[in-house]
């Protein structure tokens, strides 16, 4: 162990870590004995330091440490000073310690040391404690001392690029993993680099930036990630957890039983007051859905690809000079001539193929096969790359043949080349597999349906658990609280222009909008709702209170984004519309296809169960806001995935019985506030078919409720 000691801390001069590292831990362990016996109030402990009734925290003091022995490091820097480099090291680990043991506190701004908030302080010097102890052991993250010092020591262009590619691939699966929500992994793996690999392959947390980047419309990723978080990770937290309260204290109890709240008088119901949200974190969200609304232009990849291509074929054509390999001229010339000529004619197919998909989706299955075909990631990947490939070999073949017999071959230049073409080929592959899911309608009802659950956990994040009322509760309940502002002069901001080129409305700042409420002593209510086209001149906001003069309009204005579609990606009632486009144009004389829309109403009932316990949580939660008419009811969203499907299922008896069973999974499932509008449908359905169906055996058959159309006689519903 003695020999260990010297030839891995002691030799290598890792002494000064060692002991920050030891007083650390150390000063951990105590403050947190410390701060124990405070809470459990023993007598003979010492207690806070509250001079002049004045509560330091430790990190008031770990600070002043840190201070100085920063300064101290420093200034004893240019000397060889063992003996106070390893005192100062140990006064550095005593001030971290104490500061990171109230990260919390720092983090919040809010002392949260016995809160579930506490937690991240342990998190964090557990953190500190193994980076350290990875130092200590004489790793160093990403590799880069043996990255700077083949820099040093090689001349060679070729493996200094080596170099530089190295860790730049290590940097980048470096931050996939931390992006994808795995921070020990990407903590330890910068330090041992073939973790980095595994954390960058394996699938996201359901939490992390990641999981909401592209994750939104890949249902299957999503609910991979949700299984594995069950299975693997909620176990080991467990874990976590009983060690950090073995080590630290319980979290999340408080230190005395807290008071009894004053009773109230039972006719005291006064609202909640109104508060402004967080402006970093409205800001941020603002920032994430705009950027997931925003329409890519079809030309902008492919553009950047062509530019990268070119300054390719440039360090390609310096390396070949540098290398310079002896390569018959006219063959390169031949391979790089084929490469591009055939470059040129599969984009030409491409686009040809592309058109022609457009016209026949368009004109067969819905008009949202357009949008969904110019968005689609594997297109324009597709387009670009063959365009890149035609790029670079133009250019490398005009240097072959610009250049003299003597001077050396692009032989590096026309290798990529033909590693490009391979790509494009199975690109090519790829794009015509695309281009046949997207003419399937029910690959496009599964896409618009992944949208569209995107767009509910978007604009309703969070789903609480709310207790069901009964309808005696309902009838007594009054839904709009506001009407006091009808009588109120009130001042309407209209919509001149807009900072993007079209003029539907795609989403709301409500967050904001709420701060600015708050700060002007205001009122808003949306005259449009998401998805209208709002014309020139037209009123979009109406603001009501005591403010109105302090109002600045060209704020208000920024709190609304406009585009020029109503995507499914955007809201759940474009989904349930373009599910209902799809329906329509099967139920049609020219369709005539039943069996797609009952897989369209399949869809239609998802959405409606996913939008249900949201919708209310949404409107019971909404007490304390000064921002209305921003939000669609639940009869509207049943009105939009059902209303024209059950109106022009004239004569269509599958139709009808699967809208019949939709209509009961739904009056099952919702509570009883959500069930007049269905049971109104119901009503409808039971009036249409009685007018059409006159034979006694079809009217029986068209009224059996049946989850596949035409499953069975009887019909079938959910259990």
């Amino acid at each position: 162990m003695t020999d260990w000691f010297h030839r891995t801390v002691i030799d290598p001069g890792r002494l000064p870590l060692f002991l920050f590292l030891v007083a650390f831990i150390l000063t951990f362990l105590f403050i947190r004995f410390s701060v124990r016996m405070i809470r459990a109030e023993v007598s003979w402990w010492p207690g806070n330091v509250t001079p002049g009734g004045l509560h330091l925290h430790h990190e008031f003091f770990g600070v002043i440490m840190m201070a100085l022995s920063g300064f101290g490091l420093i200034a004893v820097a240019r000397y060889d000073a063992p003996i106070a480099d390893a005192v100062l090291a140990s006064i550095f680990g005593i001030g971290c310690a104490l500061v990171l043991d109230e990260f919390a506190l720092i983090l919040h701004l809010r002392d949260v040391y016995w809160e579930e908030e506490g937690r991240s302080s342990v998190d964090a010097v557990f953190v500190a404690i193994a980076i350290g102890g990875l130092f200590l052991v004489g790793l160093r993250p990403l590799d880069i001392s043996a990255a700077v010092g083949d820099w040093q020591h090689t001349a060679d262009p070729s493996e200094r690029i080596g170099v530089v590619i190295g860790v730049a691939v290590n940097v980048l699966l470096a931050v996939i993993t931390l992006a994808k929500g795995k921070l020990w992994t990407g903590l330890v793996g910068m330090f041992l680099p073939f973790l980095l690999l595994f954390g960058a392959i394996r699938v996201a947390r359901p939490a992390s930036p990641w999981s909401r980047w592209f994750y939104g419309s890949r249902e299957a990723k999503y609910e991979k990630a949700v299984a594995r978080e069950v299975r693997y990770r909620e176990p080991l937290i467990r874990w976590k957890i009983v060690v950090q309260e073995a080590l630290a204290g319980r979290f999340g109890v408080p230190d005395k039983p807290p008071a009894l709240p004053p009773q109230l008088p039972a006719s005291d119901t006064t609202a909640p007051k109104a508060v402004a949200p967080n402006a970093i974190a409205t800001a941020i969200r603002w920032r994430r859905t705009r950027r997931a609304l925003h329409v890519a232009p079809t030309w902008r990849l492919p553009a950047v690809l062509i530019v990268l291509a070119i300054i390719t074929a440039i360090l390609c054509i310096t390396l070949d000079e540098s290398v310079g390999l002896d390569v018959d001229s006219g063959t390169l010339a031949a391979v790089l001539g084929v490469i591009a000529g055939a470059m040129a004619t599969l984009t030409g197919l491409v686009f040809t193929a592309v058109t022609l998909a457009m016209q026949f989706g368009a004109s067969q299955i819905s008009v949202r096969v357009i949008p969904r075909l110019q968005r689609e990631p594997t297109m324009r990947w597709s387009i670009g790359f063959f365009l890149a490939t035609f790029v670079f070999s133009v250019m490398v073949a005009m240097d072959l043949a610009l250049s003299e017999p003597e001077d050396a071959t692009p032989g590096i230049s026309t290798a990529i080349a033909a590693v490009l073409t391979v790509v494009s080929a199975f690109l090519f592959v790829a794009l015509v597999a695309k281009v046949g899911t997207v003419l399937n309608s029910a690959q496009l009802l599964r896409w618009i349906a992944a949208d569209g659950r995107g767009a509910i956990r978007r604009e309703y994040p969070d789903v609480h658990d709310v207790p069901t009322a009964s309808p005696l509760e309902e009838s007594a309940e009054s839904p709009d609280e506001h009407d006091e502002s009808d009588e109120q002069p009130r001042t309407v901001i209209p919509l001149r222009e807009t900072a993007s080129r079209g003029r539907v409305l795609l989403a709301v700042n409500i967050p904001r909008l709420q701060a600015l409420a708050v700060r002007w002593d205001v009122r808003f209510e949306l005259l449009v709702a998401v998805g209208d086209y709002v014309p020139h001149h037209v009123g979009v906001i109406a603001v009501t209170g005591p403010g109105q003069d302090r109002v600045a309009i060209p704020k208000v204005l920024r709190c609304l984004f406009f585009g020029d579609t109503h995507q499914p990606s955007v809201s759940p009632s474009a989904a349930l519309q373009s599910i209902s486009d799809i329906a329509l144009k099967a139920i049609s004389s020219a369709g005539n296809d039943p069996s797609s829309v009952v897989l369209a109403l399949d869809h239609t009932e998802d959405l409606l169960l996913m939008l249900a316990p949201r919708v209310r949580a949404d409107v019971v939660g909404r007490q304390a806001t000064l921002v209305d008419g921003y939000r669609r009811t639940w009869g509207d969203y049943v009105a939009i995935g059902t209303d024209e499907i059950r109106r022009h299922s004239r004569n269509q008896a599958q139709v009808q019985r699967r809208l019949r069973a939709l209509y009961g999974t739904l009056l099952e499932q919702c509570s009883y506030d959500q069930q007049p509008p269905i049971v109104e449908r119901i009503q409808a359905l039971d009036e249409q078919i009685e007018t059409e169906w006159t034979v006694p055996l079809d009217r029986r058959l068209a009224s059996a409720p049946d989850r596949q159309g035409s499953g069975s006689e009887r019909g079938s519903t959910l259990a």
